[in-house]
């Protein structure tokens, strides 16, 4: 397991592979595990007015840290990745853009 971790970080996986199962699929069951956390650990039930998924503002310090730093290491992971992918330009572009957008939005949660 730490094998992988390292792996991810340096960006040795595949790029299909970082961003489709790290970045999609294991970064959405970390958000809802969070929301999970922020239920029934913090008791916080202020979600009933907007999405939780688009509004990260209402969650306690911790979680937002935890958001943050995950944020954190599942870009710079999946960008190492893009950047030694050898297959079409625009899939390394279409990433960047992405990955880019993530981080700029990230400072919503602490507003």
């Amino acid at each position: 397991m730490e094998n992988l971790i390292n792996r991810f970080w340096k960006g040795e996986i595949t790029l299909w592979r970082s961003y489709w199962l790290i970045g999609e699929l294991l970064n959405a069951l970390f958000i809802l595990l969070i929301f999970n956390l922020e239920i029934y650990f913090f008791q916080n039930n202020k979600f009933s007015s907007s999405l939780p998924f688009l509004d990260f503002s209402n969650f306690n310090f911790f979680s937002k840290i935890l958001i943050f730093f995950w944020t954190v290491f599942i870009t710079v992971g999946i960008w190492r990745s893009a950047e030694n992918y050898k297959g079409n330009i625009i899939w390394i572009l279409a990433t960047f853009i992405f990955l880019s957008y993530r981080i700029f939005t990230l400072r919503l949660i602490f507003i």
